[in-house]
């Protein structure tokens, strides 16, 4: 089935899991893209939750309280767009009843239901690259994957490490909360680490025509075009349009994983040798058994976001089970907020983030450098962090 079609059918409304039926029901909501120019990713964030959800149901149920439970998703899509965040949200809240939810993906979807979400009291398992979406007022929100800020330091001291021939540094990112915010740490920490800003673009996430913009980015001879937060399939039509201009420097993308969307739109060999943010290995044992349930539920590939929320969903399950509730949320927000250091699927997971955003509900895990060679994602180095 076409990815489109599957994606517009979770987003209708609840897709049953496979499993047994107990009298208790814990009911999860997921708002994400799982339609548009961020499905990569919106897709998998679904996917994860999903996933973990099976997992537990297929064991015989969710045990918290003396209680067994059976797990449904209820997935809406947004289409990353902020109204339809917000759409999305309040029917999970107000006509779905809904308290532990995951998602939005997007900054500007998150900026919009923040309020939502802290005036019901919804726990949100989220991702979003904004550093407004975390503050010292923040009670109900949690980061569950790194944004630029958590991974840039490591990934650009490693290319400054292993590529000293390159000083010149293109930026290119999204025009909206997404991409100015991190557009701001690239230029940030580049300078940090000896690389001189020559350029910087931001484009509208709907345009095809990259020449006029990278025309722009060439003339300035950068050695590096930074592709930011970029979403693959995109990153990988500006790959193509900036070779088929003459460009000769390299790539880097430290933003969102997605190799074989930015593979199949870049073509193997002009996107040979562009350096990238991985999110997992895909070479792990586990992630090749996520890859297959992936596909149970939508056409491949599976994007690395899927790791990181099919953790985030466990997380949530083993704070049930310490809070020996799952209608509490307070008591389950509490132990949530202990649960760390938590091992995830590919290394430890710890909350932090008081220092930069006020309080420690930023999740930091382990984060791999890699590169694309032959059309495939290899990974160089893992960091722990």
């Amino acid at each position: 089935m076409h990815r489109t079609a599957i994606a517009t059918a979770a987003a209708l409304g609840t897709l049953l899991l496979a499993a047994p039926t107990y009298a208790e029901t814990l009911r999860l909501g997921v708002v994400s893209a799982l339609s548009g120019p961020g499905s990569a990713w919106g897709l998998a964030v679904d996917g994860g939750v999903r996933i973990a959800a099976k997992e537990i149901n297929a064991a015989g149920g969710l045990k918290v309280g003396g209680k067994t439970y059976t797990i449904e998703v209820t997935s809406y899509d947004d289409k990353y767009k902020a109204a339809d965040g917000v759409t999305a949200a309040t029917r999970l809240i107000e006509q779905d009843g809904i308290k532990y939810i995951f998602g939005p993906l997007g900054s500007a979807s998150m900026l919009a239901v923040k309020p939502l979400y802290e005036q019901n009291e919804i726990l949100a398992l989220v991702n979003s690259y904004s550093d407004k979406v975390l503050d010292k007022n923040t009670k109900n929100i949690y980061r569950v994957l790194p944004t630029t800020r958590e991974f840039i330091e490591p990934m650009v001291k490693w290319v400054k490490q292993h590529k000293p021939g390159l000083t010149n540094v293109a930026v290119i990112s999204p025009n909206d909360e997404t991409g100015w915010a991190s557009q701001a740490l690239q230029k940030e920490y580049y300078a940090k680490h000896g690389f001189k800003i020559i350029a910087s673009e931001l484009f509208e996430r709907s345009l095809k025509d990259f020449q006029p913009l990278l025309t722009r980015m060439i003339a300035a001879k950068p050695d590096i075009i930074e592709l930011d937060t970029t979403p693959p399939p995109t990153a990988g039509l500006i790959i193509r349009q900036a070779r088929e201009l003459g460009y000769k420097g390299a790539f880097v993308k430290i933003g969102g994983p997605g190799v074989p969307e930015i593979v199949n739109a870049a073509g193997k060999d002009f996107a040979e040798g562009t350096i990238v943010y991985v999110g997992a290995d895909a070479s792990d044992t586990k992630y090749k058994w996520l890859e297959s349930e992936y596909q149970k539920l939508y056409p491949p590939p599976m994007n690395s976001f899927n790791v990181f929320f099919y953790d985030a969903a466990n997380m949530l399950f083993e704070s049930m089970r310490k809070a020996g509730t799952v209608g509490d949320v307070k008591a389950v927000r509490a132990a949530l907020e202990k649960i760390t250091p938590f091992k995830g699927m590919q290394g430890t997971l710890s909350w932090t983030g008081k220092a930069y955003y006020g309080s420690d509900h930023q999740l930091l895990v382990p984060v791999f450098v890699g590169m694309i060679e032959n059309g495939e994602e290899k990974v160089v180095t893992k960091i722990d962090q």
